[in-house]
């Protein structure tokens, strides 16, 4: 079934009844390091579904040991965290089970996003896998009736980014930015994707306020933390992200020493 709305509250609606949840992007300043793209001129907005296998659907499959560990997907103000895992949950199931409808309020909540990014004259970024790693690109999607191959084409003008953990990823939609990640055991992988002109992301053992290392490997590090937008890191870079959260004090091999 194609699901073709008038508008997003009619979106939100079917969303309600469907999910039981108000909608699926989250707020721009819902996450700090998102909304610190607005100093860049870039308006983000996220998808939070429910990680690994949490939902009894996989959503990372290449996930590794430490970064199932580490996920930040417990990550927030803990008096909101019962009722944000719900709404996790409950997305990440209508997106297996109800695909059509999914994509259907996901159409219509981007295209009132880029409206609200246009009129603040930002740049609009979206980033579909904030706590996932789906192959976006290969799910299709209707907008105004027409068929398109996956949400980047179908929204040309709006800025896509993830992280992955799939090195092979290949035919990118233009406006669909991605950035490895290094973890546990997924050192070739890392290898394979810098090579093919992907920057790679390092989760570095560095105290908050304290500098990440210059290079890595040999290859210049640049600080991740500053914002979130990775389309503006430029190419051959390794991005440095200090440890956060539960990956703090890691042994799984997947937060690294900035010595190496």
């Amino acid at each position: 079934m194609t699901h073709n709305f008038k508008s997003l509250a009619d979106a939100r609606r079917a969303l309600r009844d469907a999910a039981g949840v108000a909608s699926l992007l989250a707020r721009p300043e819902s996450n700090p390091k998102l909304a610190k793209g607005m100093q860049l001129g870039v308006m983000s907005a996220p998808l939070h579904l429910a990680p690994a296998d949490l939902s009894g659907f996989e959503v990372c499959p290449m996930r590794t040991p430490g970064c199932t560990a580490a996920c930040l997907n417990t990550a927030g103000n803990p008096a909101y965290r019962e009722g944000k895992q719900r709404a996790r949950l409950a997305k990440t199931r209508l997106y297996f089970e109800q695909r059509d409808l999914f994509m259907a309020v996901l159409v219509k909540e981007i295209e009132a996003f880029e409206r609200k990014a246009n009129r603040a004259n930002m740049v609009c970024g979206v980033r579909l896998n904030a706590t996932s790693d789906i192959v976006w690109e290969r799910v299709p999607v209707y907008r105004d009736g027409k068929r398109f191959d996956n949400i980047m084409s179908a929204f040309p003008n709006v800025s896509f980014y993830d992280y992955t953990k799939r090195f092979n990823r290949r035919d990118l939609p233009e406006n669909y930015h991605l950035t490895f990640s290094l973890a546990d055991g997924n050192d070739d992988d890392a290898r394979a994707a810098f090579e093919r002109g992907i920057n790679v992301a390092v989760v570095f053992d560095v105290k908050r306020g304290h500098p990440l290392p210059a290079t890595y490997g040999g290859d210049p590090v640049i600080d991740g933390d500053l914002h979130d937008y990775r389309p503006a890191d430029g190419h051959g870079v390794i991005v440095g992200l200090r440890a956060k959260g539960d990956a703090i004090g890691d042994q799984s091999g997947f937060v690294k020493s900035p010595y190496n």
